[in-house]
């Protein structure tokens, strides 16, 4: 009897191999994900704070009782998405003052 992981693994080798094949798709094209992904997120108490209010604001603003936390979130990332180099100058400064705090 072989267990998921041994399945997963064979099948992680078949994909493997049909990608040497002349011809084959490149890696990353031949399968889509259907189920989504879960990650998990630590916040300092302040950071929380600033998102809960952010979340509170946004539901008197959309007229709705409440934002999820879940759909803020997403809605941040598609954002950021759309506007990298915002975050990327987020990212320089968070880490420039990270590093002169060492």
């Amino acid at each position: 009897m072989t267990t998921q992981r041994e399945q997963r693994k064979a099948q992680m080798a078949a994909a493997a191999a049909r990608r040497s094949e002349p011809d084959a798709s490149p890696a990353g094209k031949t399968a889509i994900r259907s189920k989504p992904v879960r990650i998990t997120l630590d916040l300092s108490p302040e950071l929380y704070r600033q998102l809960t209010q952010w979340t509170d604001c946004a539901a008197i603003e959309l007229d709705v009782p409440r934002v999820a936390l879940a759909d803020a979130m997403r809605a941040m990332i598609r954002v950021a998405a759309e506007n990298p180099a915002e975050v990327l100058d987020r990212l320089r400064r968070d880490r420039l003052r990270r590093d002169r705090m060492r």
